[in-house]
């Protein structure tokens, strides 16, 4: 019984193999816009922070084929308060919009709009300061990440 087992696994496995399986998450359609992008010059330290991430995960060029606009908002509340009203964790929630445009005719062929949010504990002055710094600079990042990941979902079209 065990052998039979064995032997319909292996055949099994065999005529998957052979099939074409692929995997549903491929990065394949993505691989035709890294290093083909152009970003916009970011104007602050959270656009700067956001516009670094998409290059490390699309890369950057001079000679773009697609330029890619976009914009983010950050909000702050106070997500954990103690009954004197003072705030044990707080929550950044960011929204990013961005559009990526075919640079030969400005016309957009990609658009959409993430969100996100990430929290710290603010405890003292200064390491509060460190803290809000630094969720700032991690939501910048999954902004980023999200926005890589829908360009890649949206992007099957531009790739055939």
């Amino acid at each position: 019984m065990l052998l039979y087992n064995r032997r319909s696994f292996l055949i099994l496995a065999t005529a998957l193999a052979g099939c074409g399986f692929e995997p549903v998450y491929d990065s394949q359609p993505i691989k035709g816009l890294v290093g083909q992008i152009q970003y916009d010059t970011p104007s602050s330290r959270d656009t700067f922070a956001l516009r670094d991430q998409l290059e490390r995960r699309l890369g950057s060029t001079q000679n773009a084929k697609y330029g890619l606009a976009y914009s983010i908002s950050v909000g702050s509340k106070r997500a954990a308060v103690s009954f004197d009203g003072r705030a044990y964790r707080q929550q950044l929630t960011g929204a990013g919009k961005y559009s990526l445009r075919d640079l030969s005719n400005n016309q957009v062929v990609i658009s959409g709009a993430v969100d996100a949010f990430v929290g710290y504990a603010p405890t003292s002055t200064t390491s509060s300061q460190a803290a809000a710094r630094d969720a700032r600079a991690r939501l910048m990042i999954q902004i980023g990440d999200l926005i890589v990941e829908d360009i890649m979902f949206k992007s099957d079209s531009l790739t055939q």
